[in-house]
């Protein structure tokens, strides 16, 4: 035995030496029991002091007062609640009598049911699931006919990150149906894959969930895992920590090594948790930010700095959190929804920091609209700049200026001001390729603005806010108002037809009327704006997806002209994979193609081709609804 094995093997002993001193001084009160329990919620409590004695869960957003701030921020929940710790998955749960091999194509209990008791045998971990054909499930023969290998590489590649709810909706059923799968590999590793994938998505209710019904949990290291890091995540570290020491004893990874580390330091066993850390550093585990909270933590010392922290894991930001550290700018090179969401709410980031992650969050699903409304308001501003918003905002980066005409809506009582005002939010969003989420943030106050003759020219505007956001209750009088001012005014008709595509995708009724021999007038009205070639493809290529017959001479005139548009293809094997699954009625495969061939940019981003290739195939396994709420994300997304 050369002499690095035999230093490393001594290193990793002294390790396990250090996890039993840990344990043993903490089990002066009584016997701590480190195999692993029956339930997740009889978890080992002796050696744990009380849940208070950790740091509290997630705070609520307490917003700056501001003039004339309406109701719903004023009264605003807590942002987003922790895992509820009662919520303790059994490690035999059952998964219903629809989930058993042999089932039909029930889905088993909804996320709201509660989860019947019945002996699952051998049942296969990977095909629990939470949803059922009332809730959105996508039905337990999904896989039929689907190759393994393909299932659980695309699976690894589904755009988690993507801004495009649409794409999200389908991967969160995706994820959450329970289906029969295909055999092979070992069990366990496709539920691992769908949990981990709801966990980089932020989707925390949905991770519970899972873990709820999945057969034999305990026994999945990679499953434990994810609770673990989604309970950092959420703040709820007492929880998370009750998991780690119950499961300590058998895991040996510098994962849970770490997390043990920082759960001795919360509880006060400062020098079992700086022996740990040497230990680590003695193995070569190189990871400063993780050192240097740990010791400012179980010194109780002036919160440290942190110089840099691109690629911050849950463990990170709970150790800064609990520390105090205020994190680095960088912090926010992340793309994952969920650390997002953990910046945005935690209190020891920067404001523009937090507003940033917010905004990014609350485009991938991750965070509760309500929350970015509030951390809006919570941004103090100068009086000059709140004096003047609309130039003070041209000067500031897209999140502080959209967070400063927020400032300014609320208080503002002279409708046509805060009309222009949300106009250039509005406008600074679509720039900057969120407006959407600008629309959902900024409903209440474009809500408030009544439509009337003198502010037709904000209807456009405010129609399709309201058409993407599903408040189609809110649009009739702004349409009335709009087909007034036509009459009388050519600017005023061209805007109305330069919309009646956006109305009859959303499936407004008012729009019901308008077909494809309008749309040469259509062309008409747009072709003398900036990228109306690129509009017009996007537009074409989705009516033809959906069914739609496009005349002849609409195509001829894409021809001729430039276009700003840079076409990206995806590789032919997804193309080849895309009509045979479809063709073939591959329900859970066309989908999941589908994603990856999307990708983060979604519909928003994607190339005529793609749209109308994608959007046919969905439409042809029964998703119509799903193809037409695409297509209008890509139309309104290139400035229709």
């Amino acid at each position: 035995m050369n002499a690095s094995r035999v230093k490393f093997t001594s290193v990793l002993a002294a390790f396990g030496v250090a996890v039993l001193f840990g344990t043993t001084v903490s089990a002066q009160n009584g016997p701590v029991d480190l195999s692993p329990p029956k339930q997740l919620g009889a978890y080992p409590n002796k050696a744990l002091p009380p849940a208070s004695s950790y740091p509290e869960a997630i705070p609520e957003l307490k917003p700056e007062p501001v003039q004339d701030t309406p109701s719903f921020v004023q009264d605003q929940p807590p942002l987003v609640p922790p895992l509820a710790p009662s919520l303790e998955p059994s490690l035999e749960p059952s998964l219903g009598p629809s989930m058993g091999p042999s089932m039909g194509p029930s889905m088993g209990p909804s996320m709201g049911n509660s989860v019947q008791s019945e002996s699952l045998g051998a049942v296969n971990p990977d095909v629990a699931g939470v949803l059922n054909a009332e809730d959105g499930g996508l039905g337990y023969a999904m896989w039929q006919g689907t190759n393994r290998r393909v299932l659980k590489s695309l699976l690894k590649k589904i755009p988690v990150t993507s801004a495009s709810p649409a794409l999200r909706d389908l991967m969160h059923r995706l994820l959450l149906t329970g289906a029969e799968v295909p055999v092979g590999s070992q069990p366990g590793s496709l539920i691992a894959l769908r949990a981990g994938q709801l966990l980089v998505m932020g989707d925390f209710t949905g991770v519970n969930a899972l873990l709820k019904v999945v057969p034999g949990y305990a026994d999945n290291p990679d499953l434990l895992r994810i609770e673990v890091d989604a309970r950092l995540l959420t703040g709820d570290v007492a929880r998370a920590c009750q998991v780690t020491n119950a499961f300590i004893g058998d895991q040996s990874s510098e994962y849970w090594q770490k997390v043990f580390i920082f759960c001795q330091a919360l509880e006060g066993k400062g020098a079992q948790a700086l022996l740990g850390m040497s230990l680590l550093q003695e193995l070569g585990v190189e990871d400063d930010v993780f050192y240097t909270l740990v010791e400012s933590l179980t010194a109780q010392e002036t919160p440290p700095l942190i110089a840099s922290l691109s690629d911050p894991t849950p463990l990170h930001l709970a150790l800064a959190r609990v520390a105090k550290a205020t994190l680095p700018g960088d912090v926010i090179s992340s793309n994952r929804p969920s650390v997002l969401r953990s910046i945005a709410i935690t209190p020891n980031a920067p404001p523009t920091l937090r507003i940033e992650a917010a905004e990014r969050a609350e485009v991938a699903g991750a965070l509760p609209v309500d929350a970015l409304r509030q951390l809006y308001a919570s941004i103090e501003f100068s009086a000059e700049s709140l004096a003047d918003p609309l130039t003070s905002a041209e000067h500031l980066s897209g999140p502080m200026g959209r967070a400063l005409l927020y400032r300014a809506t609320l208080s503002q009582k002279v409708p046509a001001t805060q009309a222009e005002a949300l106009s250039q939010a509005l406008q600074l969003a679509r720039d900057g390729g969120r407006y959407a989420s600008a629309a959902r943030a900024f409903l209440p106050q474009i809500s408030r603005v009544n439509p009337t003759a003198d502010l037709a020219w904000f209807a456009p505007e405010a129609i399709r806010a309201f058409l993407i956001t599903n408040r189609f209750e809110d649009v009739r009088g702004w349409f009335d108002s709009l087909k007034t001012a036509a009459e009388n005014d050519e600017q005023m008709a061209a805007a109305l037809e330069a919309l009646m595509p956006v109305a009859r995708l959303s499936d407004y009724n008012e729009a019901s009327g308008w077909t494809m021999d309008r749309l040469p007038l259509w062309w008409n009205a747009v072709k003398d704006s900036d990228g109306a070639r690129d509009k017009a493809s996007v537009l074409a290529a989705v009516f033809n997806a959906l069914g739609e017959v496009v005349p002849d001479e609409m195509w001829v005139e894409l021809i001729d002209g430039p276009t700003h548009q840079a076409l990206l293809a995806p590789h032919p094997s997804l193309w080849f994979l895309l009509d045979s699954a479809s063709k073939g009625e591959r329900l859970g495969e066309t989908i999941l193609v589908s994603l990856v061939i999307m990708g983060e940019g979604g519909p928003a981003r994607a190339s005529p081709m793609i749209l109308q290739r994608v959007l046919k195939a969905l439409d042809r396994v029964g998703l119509k609804a799903e193809a037409r709420a695409m297509a209008l994300e890509a139309v309104v997304a290139v400035g229709l």
